[in-house]
């Protein structure tokens, strides 16, 4: 009887670890039916936002390498955490989920960019001209 529960604390453990193996992406789309209605301002603080929103996901995929190598380490004295490995940042470049947000925030930001330099109101006048 003893033995079936430590049996079913290791497969418990292993799968919640396996619920902590990476998530799926969610890229921001490129066009959105109210960037006719944007101001200039809006359009700026957007592509902040996004450049922002860019750093935040270098910094998290760089950490969900940090801990595939953590948990990678640990696992050869716990071998179900193996399970826990994110497998979604061990692929080649471009595959992960941040690279692929990443990827389609630059888009957005290169989108709205050119929207606003057709209004001509990029770059900010009040911060830079031309000469």
């Amino acid at each position: 009887m003893r033995h079936n529960y430590l049996a079913l604390a290791v497969l418990v453990a292993a799968g919640l670890m396996a619920g902590c193996g990476g998530r799926a992406a969610n890229p921001t789309p490129q066009v959105s039916i109210y960037d006719r209605y944007m101001s200039c301002d809006e359009i700026r603080e957007e592509v902040a936002r996004n450049y922002e929103a860019q750093s935040l996901l270098v910094r998290d995929r760089v950490w969900a390498e940090e801990k595939n190598d953590m948990i990678m380490g640990l696992s050869l004295a716990f071998p179900p955490g193996w399970f826990a490995v994110d497998p979604t940042v061990e692929g080649e470049y471009g595959e992960s989920p941040q690279e692929i947000e990443g990827s389609a925030l630059a888009t957005r930001a290169r989108y709205l960019i050119a929207t606003a330099q057709k209004d001509e109101c990029w770059p900010d006048p009040k911060v830079w001209s031309p000469l």
